[in-house]
Protein backbone atom coordinates (compact mmCIF):
# COMPACT_ATOMS: atom_id res chain seq x y z
CA UNK A 1 0.00 0.00 0.00
CA UNK A 2 1.26 3.45 -0.86
CA UNK A 3 1.88 5.87 1.97
CA UNK A 4 -1.38 7.77 2.56
CA UNK A 5 0.67 10.82 3.55
CA UNK A 6 1.95 11.05 -0.03
CA UNK A 7 -1.43 10.75 -1.78
CA UNK A 8 -2.56 13.51 -4.08
CA UNK A 9 -5.57 15.51 -2.87
CA UNK A 10 -7.82 13.58 -5.27
CA UNK A 11 -6.47 10.17 -4.12
CA UNK A 12 -6.80 11.19 -0.47
CA UNK A 13 -10.38 12.40 -0.90
CA UNK A 14 -11.39 9.15 -2.60
CA UNK A 15 -9.59 6.99 -0.02
CA UNK A 16 -11.22 8.85 2.87
CA UNK A 17 -14.66 8.57 1.25
CA UNK A 18 -14.16 4.83 0.77
CA UNK A 19 -13.04 4.40 4.38
CA UNK A 20 -15.94 6.35 5.89
CA UNK A 21 -18.54 4.59 3.70
CA UNK A 22 -18.18 1.53 5.91
CA UNK A 23 -18.25 3.48 9.18
CA UNK A 24 -21.04 5.00 11.23
CA UNK A 25 -20.44 6.83 14.46
CA UNK A 26 -22.26 8.73 17.18
CA UNK A 27 -20.29 11.96 17.41
CA UNK A 28 -20.75 12.07 21.21
CA UNK A 29 -19.36 8.59 21.81
CA UNK A 30 -15.65 9.00 22.56
CA UNK A 31 -15.04 5.22 22.69
CA UNK A 32 -16.37 4.88 19.14
CA UNK A 33 -14.11 7.69 17.93
CA UNK A 34 -11.13 5.99 19.60
CA UNK A 35 -12.02 2.68 17.90
CA UNK A 36 -12.38 4.42 14.53
CA UNK A 37 -9.09 6.30 14.87
CA UNK A 38 -7.32 3.10 15.93
CA UNK A 39 -8.79 1.24 12.91
CA UNK A 40 -7.72 4.06 10.60
CA UNK A 41 -4.17 4.08 11.98
CA UNK A 42 -3.94 0.30 11.56
CA UNK A 43 -5.48 0.17 8.08
CA UNK A 44 -3.16 2.84 6.67
CA UNK A 45 -0.10 1.78 8.67
CA UNK A 46 0.41 5.14 10.32
CA UNK A 47 2.99 5.57 13.07
CA UNK A 48 0.53 7.19 15.47
CA UNK A 49 -0.44 5.23 18.57
CA UNK A 50 -3.52 5.42 20.78
CA UNK A 51 -3.13 4.73 24.48
CA UNK A 52 -6.42 3.87 26.16
CA UNK A 53 -5.10 1.89 29.12
CA UNK A 54 -4.11 4.58 31.64
CA UNK A 55 -5.07 8.06 30.54
CA UNK A 56 -6.62 8.29 27.07
CA UNK A 57 -4.00 9.84 24.80
CA UNK A 58 -2.46 9.71 21.35
CA UNK A 59 1.10 9.94 20.14
CA UNK A 60 1.30 11.33 16.61
CA UNK A 61 2.99 13.88 14.39
CA UNK A 62 1.46 16.98 12.78
CA UNK A 63 1.21 15.36 9.33
CA UNK A 64 -0.62 12.26 10.56
CA UNK A 65 -2.82 14.38 12.83
CA UNK A 66 -3.98 16.36 9.79
CA UNK A 67 -4.83 13.17 7.86
CA UNK A 68 -6.71 11.65 10.81
CA UNK A 69 -8.70 14.85 11.30
CA UNK A 70 -9.53 14.98 7.57
CA UNK A 71 -10.96 11.47 7.90
CA UNK A 72 -12.97 12.55 10.93
CA UNK A 73 -14.29 15.57 9.02
CA UNK A 74 -15.20 13.38 6.03
CA UNK A 75 -17.20 11.12 8.34
CA UNK A 76 -18.96 13.65 10.48
CA UNK A 77 -18.88 16.84 8.44
CA UNK A 78 -17.94 18.97 11.44
CA UNK A 79 -14.69 19.90 13.05
CA UNK A 80 -14.19 17.17 15.65
CA UNK A 81 -10.52 17.26 16.53
CA UNK A 82 -8.01 14.99 18.19
CA UNK A 83 -7.75 17.62 20.93
CA UNK A 84 -11.44 17.09 21.68
CA UNK A 85 -11.33 13.28 21.51
CA UNK A 86 -8.19 12.97 23.63
CA UNK A 87 -8.94 15.94 25.90
CA UNK A 88 -5.70 17.62 24.83
CA UNK A 89 -3.56 14.57 25.67
CA UNK A 90 -1.52 14.58 22.46
CA UNK A 91 2.18 13.82 22.38
CA UNK A 92 4.00 14.86 19.22
CA UNK A 93 6.83 12.83 17.81
CA UNK A 94 9.37 14.22 15.41
CA UNK A 95 10.56 12.33 12.40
Amino acid sequence: MANILRYSKKQLDKTLKDFVKKEKIDSDDISEWVRLITDFIYEFQLKSEVNDEDKLSITTNKEEQAIIEKMMFALEGSKTSLNYIFDGNITYIEE
